[in-house]
């Protein structure tokens, strides 16, 4: 064996060690969400008084590392006629034709295009949100918290419904039922 390959070999070895040593510990986790500790919940105004409601059904496909956010990503998609605000007759207007219409477009999808840690803990999510046929970019700031194989997220945004299409005809105007509606997320899930 030549000096220069002797001396080539021990070099090759620790990059090789060293990039495949990286890639375990920084490579992005896939994650399974506690569907019953997990909770997608939104507030608005009718009337000027304020409402609260949540969807009760969602998938979520979480792959995430505080240490490869460039890998990382979460798609959710929220089941539209689960929607519960603890009054039927409000529950059946959100997906009728005018509100969400949820016959045609049953789900709405909120898809990360990036990540950013602002401080310890402290993240934003850049992503497209999907209501209806309209997709909008939305930033959502959200704490993370992982402990071993746990791990809890909470977030707030506020988005207007108007810029979505949600509220048609009549329902456009803003003066009966508010334009801004913060959506708030609880996400608890596991390693799988």
């Amino acid at each position: 064996m030549s000096q220069m390959k002797r001396k080539m070999l021990p070099a090759l070895a620790v990059a090789t060690t060293l990039a495949g040593f990286s890639g375990a510990v920084h490579a992005a986790d896939p994650w399974v969400v506690e569907a019953n500790d997990s909770e997608i919940e939104f507030k608005g105004t009718q009337l000027g008084a304020e409402f609260e409601g949540e969807f009760k059904s969602f998938t979520a496909e979480i792959v995430f590392s505080p240490d490869d956010l460039a890998g990382s990503s979460v798609e959710v998609l929220i089941d539209i006629a689960s929607v519960d605000t603890e009054n039927g007759d409000r529950d059946s207007q959100i997906v009728s034709p005018d509100w969400f219409d949820a016959a045609q477009w049953p789900t709405a999808k909120f898809a990360t295009k990036s990540f950013s840690e602002i401080a310890p803990g402290k993240y934003e999510a850049v992503a497209d949100l999907t209501i209806r046929d309209v997709t909008r970019e939305v930033t959502l700031p959200f704490d993370l918290e992982i402990k071993g194989n746990e791990a809890e997220a909470k977030g707030t945004v506020t988005i207007n419904r108007t810029d979505f299409g949600v509220g048609q005809g009549q329902w456009a105007d803003t003066s009966q039922v508010g334009d801004p509606v913060t959506i708030e997320i609880e996400i608890e899930a596991k390693r799988p």
